[in-house]
This record gives C-alpha cells, structure tokens and sequence, in this order.
C-alpha cells in the first residue's frame, strides 16, 4: 500500500508537468486503503469539495454520511512546507479545522486544534525525479501512527452556547480578514465602496 504510492506519486512527478492536482488520485487511494485497513470501510474522501466557511481545503474525509473526519491541504512535491506552513491560507485551516494534514505528497504535518503534533516523511525528494533511481517508502510505523490519529477523530458537534460562540468567532474572523479586507482593497483602488465610507468616517 505505502510502496505503491510512493511509486504512484514518482511516476507522476518524473513526466515533469504535473500538477498538484495530478498526485491527488494517488493520495485519495492510499487514504481509502489505509482507512479499510484499520476497519473504516464507510470512510470516504471528496476532492476539492465545497468551500467552507473557513476557505477551500483540498480534500475533505468523511465517515459515513454526516461525520467529518478532517481536512487535507496539499502542495506540489517540491513545495516548502516550512513556508507554506506560515501563509494566512494554512494559518486560517488550522485555527478552524481540529483535525488537519498538511503535506506536499512524502512530507505530512499533523495538526490537531492548531498543534502541529507529528511530522513524517516517507521518502526522499531527490528519488521522485531521478529516472533511474527507484523511490522507497520510509519510516512507515511513524506514518502509520499519523494516519491512525488523523482517523481516530471526528469534529465535536456544537452542544453549548460557548461551543457555539468559539465556532462563531472563528467564522467572524475569517468574514474580516477575506471578505472585509477585500471590500476595503477594491474601494481604496476604484474609490468606491460602502465599506470603504464607513471605514473613513470612523477615522
């Protein structure tokens, strides 16, 4: 299973115009096999699902019809997850998101309620584009104890008024730092703007 992927993710990053949509198939299978593995037949994944009020993670992990597992965001291979850990987008997923992976295909950040709790990677980069050189899975029993966690969760529902409250402000915040700053960014560069008014009024 993890052999086969990796071989999955080298030959599509050797053909040299991939994107990071073209590895997405090889990841949605190892999650499927890995989840059947340890007894979650029901678990299923969707691809670039539906925005969320939080923004637009590349895969989402359900089990069942109605339980969310949590979300994956992923990068091209060559991506620098020390970077791309840091961006407003990635930042904005862990603070919503309880549940969350980061990766770029053989480097995977685990998060759970914003703590980066493990990091794994199961193989080296250099491998993925040599012709001649066959790519090998490493450190499977830490990379298994990631998934295992990552699919021993479910997202809390909401049973109390500060649950309710926490999970508001999170989306009140996101409606301020994207759809607000936006409105301000076009009303200060075309002139216009109700937003925009309000803003220099109150300065």
């Amino acid at each position: 299973m993890f052999q086969k992927y990796i071989e999955k993710i080298a030959e599509t990053a050797k053909q040299g115009d991939a994107r990071e949509e073209s590895y997405y198939s090889a990841l949605e299978i190892l999650l499927t096999d890995f989840a059947e593995s340890i007894g979650k037949k029901d678990a299923h994944i969707t691809s670039q699902p539906k925005k969320t009020t939080a923004g637009n993670p590349d895969l989402r992990i359900w089990y069942g019809k109605q339980k969310i597992i949590g979300y994956i965001e992923a990068k091209v291979p060559e991506q620098n997850l020390n970077i791309t850990e840091k961006t407003k987008q990635v930042m904005r997923y862990k603070s919503n998101f309880p549940n969350f992976i980061l990766t770029n295909f053989i480097e995977f950040r685990f998060y759970r309620d914003e703590v980066c709790i493990d990091t794994v990677t199961i193989c080296d980069l250099q491998s993925l584009s040599q012709p001649k050189k066959k790519p090998f899975f490493e450190n499977e029993k830490e990379f298994t104890s990631l998934l295992s966690k990552f699919f021993s969760f479910y997202f809390p529902s909401i049973t109390s008024g500060r649950d309710l409250a926490i999970a508001l402000a999170k989306r009140t915040q996101f409606l301020r730092d994207e759809v607000i700053a936006e409105e301000l960014r076009e009303g200060k560069n075309e002139n216009i703007g109700k937003i925009l008014g309000f803003y220099e009024a109150f300065q």
